[in-house]
């Protein structure tokens, strides 16, 4: 091997991180004790930010782009190295790229927690589901989680944070108000609700909770099975509904068709004597309502017969005894109606004026 090819195989001249994972967020560039030579090519690609330390201390910090590094672009290191302007000699630094890209990891309950229910007091649950998050502040992200790690995955990201999520789930459960057996019906609007109070910690090192899904809550054997009861009562108790209205539907029908028999009534004595006997008096408490409108209905139509059958001889102006007590009869009979109630007294007082001005 020449001496050039030593010397270049001691510095570094071009800076990369291409992940091929989709599941590490800290990664440190492997410099293997060789040093960056001062010119070299720093290139920083899209959801990814670069950090220099030097002797373990956070430097300086670099966004997408490509960089050839200098002292001009590394102000704070070269501050620390104390270079002059000008200074091109390789120098030893720890480099760190951070992902921010957006991550998926499972979360969930490994024993079961306690909540507060404000219908069953207290309960004991386990909950699952996916949470997406990202870096947002990828210094304060790696200064208060990578330590010395070269490299960090989402697995550890669970394993230390899953206090904090499992913590915050159960209380932002409790500051709903909910019944556990509402939580469990909202599916993904759960989350929804949830994510800004699961959030709040996990800002404070950087991260971001993009997305947080809750697909299952599963409640003790005890309480399903009691729900399970409640949910079969409750089927008993639609099916008799069911029926009660289906038997209502066939007492309306019989109605009707009751009603329909108005139509075969031939005059007012025909009438009473179908009111005697289907019973219809205001006393009666069950289906008064319908009765009373089959009574105004029968008797509308037996009016109604009888002026058509007046309006007939309505030309002809009565001459006999035996027309007049015919009218009077009738009046007789719409006065009845009126008592009744089945005629107003506007509808009364029509009738009566056109009969009386036959008797004249």
């Amino acid at each position: 091997m020449g001496i050039f090819n030593f010397f270049k195989n001691q510095f570094i001249e071009i800076i990369e991180w291409l992940d091929d994972t989709n599941n590490t967020i800290i990664y440190k560039f492997p410099d293997e004790d060789k040093e960056i030579k001062m010119g070299a090519q720093l290139v920083v690609r899209e959801s990814q930010v670069a950090l220099f330390l030097n002797e373990g201390k956070l430097a300086d910090v670099y966004g997408p782009g490509r960089y050839e590094l200098s002292t001009r672009n590394m102000p704070i290191l070269s501050s620390l190295k104390g270079w002059k302007y000008g200074f091109n000699s390789p120098f030893k630094c720890d480099v760190y790229f951070v992902s921010t890209k957006q991550l998926e990891i499972k979360w969930g309950t490994k024993q079961p927690i306690l909540i507060r229910d404000p219908e069953f007091d207290a309960v004991r649950i386990r909950a699952f589901g996916n949470l997406y998050f990202k870096v947002v502040d990828a210094p304060k992200f790696f200064t208060e989680i990578a330590g010395t790690d070269s490299k960090v995955t989402t697995d550890e990201i669970v394993d230390r944070f899953r206090g904090i999520i499992i913590s915050k789930f159960t209380t932002s459960l409790v500051k709903t108000g909910k019944s556990i057996l509402d939580l469990a019906s909202m599916g993904a609007d759960l989350g929804t609700e949830l994510l800004p109070f699961i959030n709040q910690d996990l800002q404070s090192v950087g991260l971001e909770i993009k997305s947080f899904i809750v697909e299952s809550i599963n409640l003790p054997e005890e309480l399903q099975a009691e729900l399970d009861e409640m949910v079969k009562n409750n089927m008993k108790l639609r099916t008799k509904r069911k029926e009660k209205m289906l038997e209502n539907e066939m007492e309306l029908t019989n109605l009707a068709n009751k009603l329909n028999l108005s139509q075969n009534v031939d005059d007012m004595n025909k009438f009473l004597q179908m009111q005697t006997g289907l019973g219809m008096t205001k006393e009666n408490s069950a289906g008064n309502l319908m009765k009373t409108m089959l009574e105004m209905n029968i008797g509308m139509n037996m009016v109604n017969q009888m002026m058509n059958n007046q309006n007939k001889t309505s030309n002809q102006i009565p001459s006999s005894e035996q027309e007049r007590e015919k009218i009077m009869a009738t009046l007789k009979q719409l006065g009845e109606l009126k008592e009744m109630g089945v005629l107003t007294q506007e509808e009364f007082d029509t009738k009566k004026k056109e009969l009386l001005s036959k008797l004249v």
